[in-house]
């Protein structure tokens, strides 16, 4: 997943055998089914509210593309205005793959870690993602 080589390009990526990284890559996966997948309407409804207010304006997710760097800022931005946690019916369609607060907080902070590191040298995580998005081997 080329958010993860993003995030350990960025050196905010925990350590491999460490609960925390598994966490990680759960959060990431099933955040993705949902975004993908989901059937709840309160829940495509809050995803596409966040893609609809971010910088790419995107209406609906893609479910080729998955979750990008820009579909993760677009969660991780509506997420801090309009928590998840705040709309039960929101959190039940999260729930269905079992993406939880804490799921949302890891991401959200390790995001942000990468993003401000990237940031601090000049440099942008949507440039380094699409980078590594094109040197995946499949896509």
């Amino acid at each position: 997943m080329a958010l993860l080589a993003v995030f350990e390009e960025a050196a905010v990526l925990p350590p491999e055998t460490s609960p925390e990284a598994n966490a990680l890559i759960h959060a990431l996966i099933q955040t993705q089914a949902a975004l993908i997948k989901s059937t709840n309407p309160a829940t495509r409804r809050w995803f596409t509210d966040a893609l609809r207010r971010s910088e790419a304006r995107q209406a609906e997710p893609d479910p080729r593309e998955g979750l990008t760097s820009r579909t993760l800022e677009a969660i991780v931005t509506y997420a801090s205005t309009h928590p998840p946690t705040a709309r039960p019916e929101v959190m039940a369609g999260l729930q269905e793959f079992n993406v939880s607060p804490a799921d949302l907080d890891l991401m959200t902070r390790v995001y942000r870690q990468a993003r401000d590191r990237f940031r601090s040298t000049g440099r942008n995580i949507h440039r380094i993602y699409e980078a590594q998005r094109r040197a995946m081997p499949l896509r």
